[in-house]
C-alpha cells in the first residue's frame, strides 16, 4: 500500500525491494508506515493490495483510472485516520496490537474492494468509493471507550465507457446509492459534517448477474450505532433493465390483475413451509410491499423467484435474513411478456 502511496504521489524513490513490505522500510518515518514494517500479517495485506491496485487499473480509459486513483488517495488518507483514536493521523508513539489489527483489517478490506475491477460478460466494471471518520464525540474523551471513532464506507460499481448503458447505468447505481446514504453527496460537495459521529455504515454494492437483458447488484447495508447490543444490516438487490436502460419495475415481471395478492399469498405459504417454527409474523399483509418489490428478488435460482427478507421482518435477529423461493410455474398467469427475457436474459 505504501509502495502504492508512493506510486500515486510521485515519490519513486521510496518503491525499492524489500522483504517485510511493498516499500523500503528503512525510510519508514511514521507510525502508518512502521506498522506495515513491524506486523507481518500487517505487511502481507500491504503488499498484497498494492498488488491488487495495479491489476485494478489495467485494462481501465484513463478517466476511470483518474477515477480509481482518486479513491485509493481518499481511501488512504482514512485508513490512517480509523485506527487511531481521535479520527487523526497517528503522530506520536506506534499503533498497539490492536491498532495493528485495525490496519490489516482496513487493508485487508480495501483490497477485496478493488477485487471488483473486472470484466464481466464482455463489460469493464470498477469500483468507486467514500470514506468519512470522525472522532465519537460521547466516547473519544474515555480512555475505556472502545467505539472512539465513527466510520462511514460506500463502495458501488461502475461501468468504463462513454456510450448510453454507460452513463444509464452509472446513473442509475449512484442515485440508488444516494437512497442509501448521503455519503456521496456530502463528500462531493466537500462538507461531511451531516454524517452522524456516534455510529458506523457501511453500504457496499457489488456486481451480480450481468445478462444481455440484465445486470443484477447485490446490496449490503450495515449500520451500527456506538453502544449497541449489535449491528443492523440488511441485504437487497437492485437490477437494471438493460432495454430499457433504467431500473427493474414490478411491472416488467408481472402483469394483470391479482398478481400482487397472488404472489403475497404464495410467499406467506413458502414462508410457513420453509421457516415453520421459526416465523414470528401473524399478518401476512405486513409483506405486502416486500414481496412485490424489485429491491428483494433474486434470479439466482431458474426454478423461481427468490425473495429476501431482512433481519427482525421476518423472525428473530439471531435467524438472520431468510429468503424463499417461489416456484415460477406458480406464476405462470402473471408473467409479462418478456420476463423470460428478465429472468434467463434470452
Amino acid at each position: 500500500m505504501i509502495r502504492l502511496l508512493c506510486a500515486l504521489m510521485g515519490f519513486a524513490w521510496l518503491a525499492m525491494p524489500a522483504a517485510a513490505a511493498s516499500f523500503d522500510c528503512r525510510k519508514a518515518s511514521t507510525a502508518f508506515e512502521r506498522a506495515i514494517c513491524t506486523n507481518p500479517a500487517v505487511s502481507r495485506a500491504d503488499d498484497i493490495l498494492a498488488q491488487s491496485f495495479a491489476t485494478a487499473i489495467g485494462g481501465l480509459s484513463e478517466p476511470a483510472v483518474a477515477a480509481l486513483r482518486s479513491d485509493q488517495r481518499a481511501w488512504l488518507d482514512f485508513a490512517q485516520r480509523a485506527c487511531t483514536d481521535d479520527a487523526e493521523v497517528l503522530s506520536l508513539g506506534d499503533y498497539d496490537a490492536e491498532g495493528a489489527a485495525c490496519l490489516r483489517t482496513l487493508i485487508e478490506g480495501r483490497g477485496q474492494v478493488l477485487e471488483g475491477s473486472r470484466m464481466l460478460e464482455g463489460k469493464r466494471f470498477y469500483p468507486t468509493s467514500n470514506y468519512a471518520v470522525f472522532p465519537d464525540p460521547d466516547q473519544a474523551a474515555d480512555p475505556e471507550a472502545y467505539w472512539k471513532v465513527a466510520t462511514h464506507e460506500l463502495t458501488l460499481p461502475q461501468l468504463d465507457g462513454d456510450d448510453s448503458l454507460a452513463a444509464g447505468f452509472n446513473a442509475f447505481v449512484v442515485a440508488e446509492a444516494n437512497k442509501m446514504t448521503s455519503l456521496r453527496v456530502l463528500a462531493e460537495s466537500g462538507d461531511l459534517s451531516g454524517l452522524e459521529a456516534t455510529s458506523d455504515s457501511d453500504v457496499a454494492i457489488t456486481m451480480g448477474e450481468v445478462l444481455p437483458s440484465r445486470i443484477t447488484l447485490e446490496v449490503s447495508n450495515f449500520w451500527y450505532g456506538h453502544g449497541g447490543a449489535h449491528g443492523n444490516w440488511a441485504m437487497t438487490y437492485l437490477h437494471y433493465y438493460v432495454p430499457q436502460e433504467r431500473g427493474l419495475q414490478a411491472s416488467d415481471l408481472f402483469v394483470g390483475e391479482g398478481w400482487q395478492a397472488s404472489l403475497l399469498d404464495l410467499a406467506w405459504r413458502q414462508l410457513k413451509a420453509e421457516h415453520k417454527e421459526w416465523l414470528q409474523l401473524e399478518d401476512p399483509q405486513a409483506l405486502a410491499e416486500v414481496v412485490t418489490d424489485p429491491a428483494r428478488w433474486s434470479f439466482e435460482s431458474p426454478y423461481g423467484l427468490v425473495i429476501q427478507f431482512e433481519p427482525y421482518e421476518v423472525a428473530a435477529y439471531a435467524y438472520g435474513a431468510p429468503t424463499i423461493m417461489v416456484r415460477w410455474d406458480k406464476l405462470d398467469d402473471f408473467l409479462a411478456p418478456d420476463a423470460e427475457k428478465i429472468r434467463y436474459g434470452s
